[in-house]
């Protein structure tokens, strides 16, 4: 009897013999062991099948896409959800946006459409609109066609965004509303379009600037010889359109604040392309050059020389009044006084909007009177700049 009793224990379960802490779940599996969903690879949602695979994902980064907006199937976010899929990460993101579409976003795409009395190509994005009517751009040495082009700018144009409120410590808040950058092929539609959106008509660029933001380009291939011209342009005119917008809006460029207006502009250009070649005089791209655009070497020059105006004569022009060798001295004041502090230059970018003279914003944030700034920046240039 007492040998049964023995046995009867032996294969009596553990937790009957003693007790144990309960067990910790099991850790989730190594990614590449986890089951996968063959149609969406876990992705937890897959492209609609009434357009090219290769289109969907253009979509992530806008919006919304004239292209795609009215596909009542994905409601123009170029995807579906996955019903094979438990990835709970997407639906709730997918019915958000088909909302905006469907909605606000819709009826603000159709406002332009209204303008040209016919349906444009457009996105949306977080900070602007951008309307584009070139059929196809040769990038780099690629053939894009009109949707997958007008992706790569919107692209392109929210990179600007983010650099100009990193390097000036702005804020994304001070912009009350989307800039408008409209690119035809037309030349008539450029002159039309610039009537009506930008308030005056121009063959080649035309901007509006302040509290409402636009910039009309005609993208042909008479007005620019390829993709990075074009690009160029566009990076240097909406700096401009973002200096001008953020609060409070005022364009600086008519109340002598040229240096910075061009500065800035210039700045972004040479940041991206370590070339200038883009200039403003009322509005007007006129397509001059000054030393090859490479400037660094050109103002180092300068300052060896002593062969320059003074930052108290350069500080009070207007952007129309700057010479040629201005543009490369205003490129470079922007130059050094993001080197010292981006967010106070943003201060002083700030008090220019609201007519505060150049002389005592620099006191104020910098804590130097122009005679002092000219003598720092000189020494900084002589320093850093290289001789060619």
């Amino acid at each position: 009897m007492r040998k049964a009793l023995v046995a009867l224990l032996a294969l009596a379960p553990a937790h009957a013999q003693e007790k144990k802490p309960p067990e910790a779940p099991p850790k989730d599996p190594p990614q590449d062991r986890l089951v996968r969903c063959i149609p969406c690879k876990n992705e937890g949602r897959v492209p609609c099948g009434k357009h090219d695979r290769s289109e969907a994902p253009l979509e992530d980064g806008v919006q919304y896409c004239s292209e795609l907006a009215d596909c009542p199937v994905c409601g123009g976010t170029g995807w579906l959800d996955c019903d094979d899929c438990e990835n709970p990460k997407w639906p709730d993101v997918l019915a958000r946006k088909r909302t905006g579409i469907g909605g606000a976003l819709q009826s603000h795409a159709a406002k332009n459409d209204a303008e040209m009395k016919r349906k444009l190509h457009q996105v949306i994005t977080d900070h602007f609109v951008l309307v584009w009517e070139v059929e196809s751009i040769k990038v780099e040495k690629r053939e894009l066609g009109l949707h997958e082009a007008m992706h790569l700018y919107a692209t392109r144009l929210e990179r600007l965004f983010t650099d100009y409120t990193t390097v000036l410590g702005a804020s994304p808040r001070e912009f009350r509303e989307r800039s408008r950058v409209l690119i035809w092929w037309s030349p008539q539609d450029q002159l039309e379009a610039s009537g009506r959106f930008a308030g005056q008509q121009g063959p080649r660029g035309i901007k509006l600037l302040g509290s409402s933001s636009v910039y009309c380009v005609c993208g042909h291939r008479s007005q620019f010889k390829d993709d990075e011209t074009l690009h160029r342009n566009v990076i240097h005119n909406v700096a401009h359109l973002l200096l001008a917008h953020q609060e409070p809006s005022q364009w600086i460029g008519n109340i002598k604040g040229g240096w910075a207006d061009e500065g800035l502009a210039h700045w972004f250009e040479e940041k991206y392309f370590g070339v200038c070649d883009n200039y403003c005089y009322e509005e007007q791209n006129t397509n001059v050059d000054f030393k090859g655009g490479k400037w660094k070497p050109v103002v180092r020059k300068m300052v060896a020389a002593g062969d320059l105006p003074s930052a108290a004569d350069v500080m009070q022009k207007n952007t129309d009044g700057l010479a040629l060798p201005m543009h490369a001295l205003s490129f470079s004041y922007v130059d050094y006084l993001l080197a010292l502090d981006g967010p106070k230059l943003n201060l002083v970018f700030r008090d220019l909007r609201r007519k505060v003279a150049s002389r005592d914003a620099m006191q104020k944030h910098f804590g130097m009177n122009l005679l002092e700034f000219e003598e720092k920046w000189k020494a900084w240039v002589l320093s850093t700049y290289p001789v060619r």
